[in-house]
C-alpha cells in the first residue's frame, strides 16, 4: 500500500511526501495562527476588593472566524512556564463587559474588555487566566485530489491564545507564603560546575511571587560571621534562565504549582558536609528558611578550577586562566579578583613568569604583593603594556599565600596559566589518541589522551554523545571544559557513562574542540557493549582494541 497525506490550511503551502515501503508516511506542513493578541500579559497594582478594566486587542490575519473568551484556572510547569487547567474551575473574579462570543472579520481587529476583582485573599500576587480560541477550520480534500488510490487526511487548525491579567496586591502580610514547601535542594553537577537545584511547592488556591536565594557554607562554619562563610545566589526558574534583567529572580508561582529553581554556584570548594541554606523572601525580609546537608566531592566538578582557583582554605582567585592581547578576542587588561574567607589575614604575593622562569616584562599588575584581612576581597588589575617584538608569550601566574598569624612559612604556592598575544596567536597543534573503553575506579568511561604539539597553550574542550537507535535521548558526556593544555603537556579525557548503563548497541558521537571552536576531533563509531566491558572482566587491552577498530557509521544520534 501507498499513500500520501496533506496537511492543509487555508494561505498555507503544504507539500506531500510519498512513502512506497507500506510504513509510513511524512507530513510538511507550515502553520500560521488565524488571529493575533496584543498584549499578551496585562499587569496592574490595586487593593484587595478594587475593580481593575483591562482590554486586548484581537487582529485577523486574513481570515473570517467564530471566537470563543471564556475565564480559566492556570497551573504551571516545573520549569516555570505558565500553562491553561482545562480540568480545574476559573478563578473567581473575571467579568467580561464585550461579548464572549462574536464574528472575527478577515483584516478586522476587535477589542476584548472586561473586569477583575482582586479577591480578598492575604497575597502579593493575583494571576487571572483568560482562553481566547476560534472554531479552527477543516478543508476538505477537493475531487481532484481524491483521484487515485491516494489516502487523504484533513487537519483541523485552532488558533487560541493563553492571556493573563496579573496585579501586585502590595499585601506585606504573606501568610500564602509562608505556607511555601520547600521540598528538596541540593548541589548537583551541571557541564562540570556545581549548580543549585531546588524544589519548592505552593499548596495554596492562590498565585504569589517571592524571591529565593541559597547559601552553601561547610557544616563546621556556625561560629563564623555569615558574611565569611556564606556565598548567596538568587536562584530562578528554567523558563527565565536567558532572561537579563533582574525580574529573571523573581519567583511567580500559580496554585498548587511545583516549580524547579536553579543558579551556578560559583565558589572554591573541598571536599566534605555542607549547609545549603534556602531563604524565601518578599524582597525586603525572610520569610521561611530551611536548611538542606549536603556531602560533597570535589570530584564531581571537574570544570571548577576552570573558573576559580583554590589557593588554600577560603582563599579563591579567579579567574584561573588569564589571557592578555592585542589581537581580536583578547583584552589589554583585565581584573583579578581575590577573596579571603578563611578565618585568618593573608599575605598574597603574585608574581607572573614566562615558560622559562624569566619574569613578564610586558604584564603590569596594579598590586602584587599585599595584605587581605579575612572576610574581605581585593580586585587587582592586570595590563599588558608597550609594544613587543614577540608574537605571544606562555607561562604562569605564580601565586603566594602566606597566613599572617606565621608570616615567614609559605602556606601554599600555586602556579595559573597565563598567555599574552602580542601580535598573533601560536598555531594550534593538538593530536589526539585513539577512543578507548576503561574501567576507572570512578567508573566505566571512554578515554582518550590529548597532546599539545604547539607553542602556545590550547583550551580543550570535549563532548560525547552516547545514544541508541530508538529514538530516546542521548547521554551528554563532557570533559576538557575549556581547561587549557600546556605546550608538550599530555592529559587523558574521561566521559564517564552512568552508573546503570545498560548492555547493548551503542552508537558514539565525539567531538574535541580547541580555541575559536577548531576541531582536534571528530569521529562517530557504533559499538556493542557488553555485560564483560561494564562490570569490569576481561582485559582492558582487548577492551580497547574492540573500541578502536569499530567501523565508523554515518548515523546520526538523536
Amino acid at each position: 500500500m501507498s499513500g500520501s497525506v496533506h496537511a492543509q490550511q487555508p494561505g498555507v503551502q503544504t507539500a506531500a511526501v510519498s512513502e512506497q515501503d507500506g510504513r509510513r508516511v511524512s507530513i510538511e506542513r507550515r502553520v500560521e495562527q488565524a488571529f493575533r493578541i496584543e498584549p499578551v500579559v496585562q499587569r496592574f497594582r490595586g487593593r484587595r476588593g478594587e475593580v481593575i478594566p483591562f482590554s486586548f486587542q484581537v487582529t485577523s490575519t486574513g481570515k473570517t472566524m467564530q471566537i470563543d473568551v471564556s475565564p480559566i484556572q492556570l497551573r504551571q510547569e516545573e520549569t516555570g512556564i505558565i500553562l491553561h487547567d482545562e480540568h480545574s474551575p476559573p478563578m473567581e473574579g473575571v467579568k467580561f463587559t464585550t461579548p464572549t462570543r462574536f464574528t472575527l472579520n478577515a483584516g478586522e481587529t476587535v477589542e476584548l474588555k472586561g473586569k477583575v476583582t482582586i479577591p480578598l485573599v492575604k497575597t502579593n500576587y493575583i494571576s487571572f487566566g483568560l482562553l481566547v480560541r476560534d472554531e479552527g477550520t477543516v478543508n476538505d480534500p477537493s475531487a481532484e485530489e481524491f483521484a487515485g488510490d491516494q489516502t487523504q487526511a484533513s487537519v483541523r487548525y485552532v488558533t487560541q491564545y493563553v492571556l493573563r491579567v496579573d496585579v501586585e496586591t502590595g499585601v506585606s502580610d504573606l501568610s500564602s507564603v509562608e505556607r511555601l514547601e520547600l521540598q528538596e535542594a541540593q548541589v548537583v553537577s551541571h557541564e562540570g560546575m556545581p549548580y543549585v537545584r531546588a524544589y519548592v511547592k505552593n499548596p495554596t488556591n492562590f498565585a504569589l511571587e517571592c524571591r529565593i536565594r541559597a547559601e552553601l557554607t561547610p557544616a563546621d562554619s556556625g561560629n563564623l560571621p555569615r558574611s565569611r562563610s556564606a556565598n548567596p545566589v538568587s536562584l530562578f526558574m528554567p523558563s527565565r534562565a536567558n532572561v537579563e534583567d533582574k525580574d529573571k529572580y523573581l519567583i511567580r508561582m500559580m496554585p498548587n504549582a511545583r516549580l524547579r529553581l536553579e543558579a551556578p554556584l560559583e565558589m572554591s570548594l573541598v571536599d566534605g558536609q555542607y549547609d545549603l541554606n534556602l531563604q524565601v523572601s518578599n524582597g525586603r525580609r525572610t520569610m521561611l528558611e530551611q536548611t538542606f546537608p549536603q556531602t560533597l566531592l570535589v570530584d564531581a566538578f571537574r570544570a571548577l578550577d576552570t573558573r576559580i582557583a583554590n589557593l588554600g582554605p577560603g582563599v579563591t582567585l579567579e579567574p584561573a586562566q588569564i589571557e592578555l592581547g592585542r589581537v581580536e578576542g583578547t583584552q589589554r587588561m583585565l581584573t583579578i579578583e581575590i577573596s579571603n574567607n578563611s578565618e585568618d589575614d593573608q599575605q598574597i604575593h603574585l608574581v607572573p613568569r614566562d615558560h622559562l622562569g624569566d619574569p613578564m616584562s610586558r604584564l603590569m599588575l596594579s598590586k602584587s604583593k599585599f595584605d587581605l584581612a579575612a572576610g574581605r576581597s581585593k580586585t587587582i588589575r592586570a595590563l599588558l603594556r608597550g609594544i613587543s617584538k614577540t608574537s605571544s608569550q606562555w607561562g604562569t601566574l605564580d601565586v603566594i599565600r602566606r597566613n599572617l598569624n606565621s608570616p615567614n612559612d609559605v602556606e601554599s604556592a600555586t602556579s595559573l596559566p597565563l598567555e599574552l598575544v602580542h601580535q598573533q596567536r601560536p598555531v594550534l597543534n593538538v593530536e589526539s589518541g585513539p577512543l578507548q573503553w576503561a574501567n576507572l575506579a570512578g567508573g566505566n568511561a571512554f578515554v582518550m589522551e590529548i597532546t599539545n604539539q604547539g607553542e602556545g597553550y590550547a583550551p580543550i574542550q570535549g563532548e560525547l554523545l552516547l545514544g541508541r537507535d530508538d529514538g530516546s535521548r542521548p547521554h551528554r558526556l563532557l570533559d576538557g571544559f575549556g581547561r587549557w593544555l600546556a605546550p608538550g603537556q599530555k592529559r587523558e579525557l574521561q566521559f564517564h557513562v552512568p552508573a546503570d548503563l545498560e548492555a547493548g548497541k551503542y552508537q558514539v558521537r565525539l567531538s574535541v574542540r580547541s580555541r575559536e571552536n577548531v576541531a582536534v576531533e571528530e569521529q562517530v563509531v557504533v559499538l556493542d557493549l557488553t555485560e564483560d566491558m561494564l562490570v569490569g572482566t576481561g582485559s582492558v587491552a582487548d577492551q580497547s582494541a574492540e573500541l578502536s577498530h569499530v567501523v565508523p557509521a554515518g548515523a546520526t544520534v538523536r
